[in-house]
């Protein structure tokens, strides 16, 4: 039986979750809403972290030193940015990094942070596991980076300095790779998967308040299913 971390920011992404899980317990650590579980044979610990970085890292490493989950999966909503992709998408991220980190101007990349990597890395296997479970479900998906910021990303020259900056970025939002930095500290295994709710240069507010609660649904359907696959 595996121990699985889920964390999503926002009451919409983590409803469906809560009425689907077998045997939920609820607790609360801080502001943060915490829901224990079983699906499919697996112990699972969903964690409403609330928006942000920090809300994030408070989520991640509760669940490191509470949980030890083997795998955690962050998940939810996110605006999209690259050419092509369309609200109602999947993005799986290949790799997250901090789109609002900047100390280039004593040495450092965009994104770094001393003693961290830019990016932070999915494991080729929960990649390829995600891909055969959306190409079951038949949901379009885009494999790439996915950028965390402390910012709600709508306006175009936002976008092209991300762009600029970062490789091959399909979407940002404001919780992955606060998430994967705990994770990748603690040696824990973790997977970021979004739905977008909406894309930047295209009504982005307006459209993300309409999808924001079919975004969460889709995911949780998702993830569910990946977890599912899970032996």
């Amino acid at each position: 039986m595996s121990k699985i971390g889920i964390i999503a920011a926002m009451h919409q992404e983590c409803e469906y979750f809560r009425q689907t899980l077998e045997n939920p317990q609820h607790s609360q650590y801080l502001d943060i809403k915490i829901t224990h579980g079983n699906w499919c044979g697996h112990k699972l610990c969903l964690l409403e972290s609330g928006i942000g970085k920090v809300n994030a890292t408070l989520a991640a490493e509760w669940l490191a030193r509470e949980f030890m989950p083997d795998l955690v999966i962050n998940t939810g909503s996110a605006g999209g940015i690259k050419q092509g992709v369309k609200v109602g998408d999947f993005v799986f991220a290949e790799k997250v990094c901090h789109h609002d980190v900047d100390i280039s101007p004593i040495g450092f990349a965009f994104g770094e942070l001393p003693r961290l990597p830019v990016y932070y890395q999915v494991s080729e296997q929960w990649l390829r596991l995600l891909d055969e479970v959306a190409t079951q479900l038949d949901d379009t998906h885009h494999l790439g980076t996915i950028a965390t910021g402390e910012s709600f990303i709508y306006r175009n020259q936002q976008v092209e300095i991300i762009k600029r900056r970062f490789d091959d970025v399909l979407a940002c939002e404001m919780e992955a790779a606060a998430v994967a930095q705990v994770c990748y500290m603690h040696n824990i295994d973790f997977v970021m998967l979004r739905n977008l709710s909406d894309v930047a240069g295209e009504d982005a507010q307006v459209n993300f308040n309409q999808y924001i609660h079919q975004a969460g649904k889709k995911s949780t359907e998702l993830v569910l299913q990946f977890i599912e696959q899970i032996s």
